[in-house]
């Protein structure tokens, strides 16, 4: 069973769908080995419009690049991946990042808007991984 992802740029995406109460939608995650979990971040939780009450505050920080953001946790999400054969559904938590985006000037604001959600090791473990830029390869194999 594979599942195809894409280079968007010279970075390794691939697709899944997001499915819980409140909100669905497809969201594009940059594949991160070096990410342990998979998170959202601001733009992805602003275009699925996740109602803030259904986001639980994390009792661990994340810390990345640019320093320490507000956590949050979506629980139960139905996570699913398309394959050529059929579709592999995870449920899980998943992480949610935001910026205090008021508080900081607009050029910022840009900056963090333009950041991709990741996909990290919690689902990339689950699969054999295969990145292979000069073939244009990105996919995921059970």
């Amino acid at each position: 069973m594979i599942i195809q992802g894409r280079f968007i740029g010279n970075a390794p995406y691939l697709a899944i769908y997001l499915n819980s109460t409140g909100f669905q939608g497809l969201v594009w995650l940059l594949a991160d080995t070096g990410a342990s979990r998979t998170t959202l971040l601001d733009r992805d939780v602003r275009l699925l419009d996740i109602p803030v009450e259904l986001l639980k505050p994390s009792s661990l920080p994340i810390v990345g690049i640019g320093g320490s953001v507000r956590s949050f946790q979506l629980q139960n999400v139905d996570i699913k991946f398309a394959s050529n054969e059929s579709n592999v559904v995870f449920r899980q938590d998943i992480w949610v990042v935001q910026h205090d985006l008021d508080r900081l000037p607009p050029d910022e604001v840009a900056r963090i808007i333009r950041l991709p959600s990741v996909l990290g090791r919690d689902l990339i473990n689950q699969f054999r991984f295969v990145c292979d830029y000069q073939a244009g390869i990105v996919q995921l194999e059970r």
